[in-house]
């Protein structure tokens, strides 16, 4: 996949915009590892000399982008495009009640923590569009998860193809160890930004 992308906007007008077209259309939904993209951009950034900091906010836009999509397209069909047939085998009921079931028991913290549920996140972002959670809202607790998660990928790109690009076989052999440590390193973070945020909200209450 990282191969195909590459020989696809490699070169070309594309080598930004391909892949934030597809992360927008990773938003709505699209079977894509959104990492692969970002990966995939930080790769094209070296070569065709972009930075690595304007690859990171262009790719960041593509991403908000791509869930501001689903979030207003559950503002704007809310419950009864989650009743539709079609629409449920898309997102089943089953997977509805998980999703309202997250939502009631995080709050809109869930939103934060849903860009990291590539299996819920759609839904997720759906359904607060559909309960008119506010826009603002929304994009502060996905903004800030994915200025965690995006720049960590565009840079773990930048320095595959800086340190392998004239060994395309060692740069994968690498891309699948460090992909798995990039994924915990990012979910410790997320774990422990979420486990600070309890702990000053309890002792907040506790002063009170």
């Amino acid at each position: 996949m990282l191969e195909t992308l590459l020989e696809h906007f490699q070169g070309t007008p594309l080598s930004l915009w391909g892949p934030f077209f597809l992360l927008l259309l990773c938003g709505l939904g699209l079977p894509l590892p959104e990492d692969i993209v970002l990966i995939t951009a930080g790769m094209l950034g070296v070569i065709d000399g972009h930075s690595w900091i304007k690859v990171s906010v262009f790719m960041y836009l593509g991403v908000l982008a791509g869930d501001s999509a689903i979030f207003y397209a559950g503002r704007r069909f809310g419950v009864g495009l989650l009743k539709a047939a079609w629409f449920q085998r898309f997102l089943p009921a089953a997977k509805q009640v998980r999703v309202v079931e997250f939502y009631a028991k995080h709050g809109a913290k869930g939103l934060f923590i849903g860009r990291f549920l590539p299996g819920l996140r759609a839904p997720i972002f759906f359904s607060a569009g559909s309960l008119n959670v506010s826009y603002l809202k929304f994009l502060f607790y996905d903004g800030l998860a994915a200025i965690i998660s995006v720049p960590v990928f565009v840079w773990l790109g930048h320095w595959l193809w800086l340190k392998f690009a004239d060994d395309f076989a060692a740069m994968e052999h690498t891309l699948s160890r460090t992909h798995t440590y990039t994924l915990w390193a990012t979910v410790a973070i997320v774990v422990l930004l979420v486990a600070g945020a309890w702990l000053w909200k309890r002792r907040a209450s506790g002063t009170r």
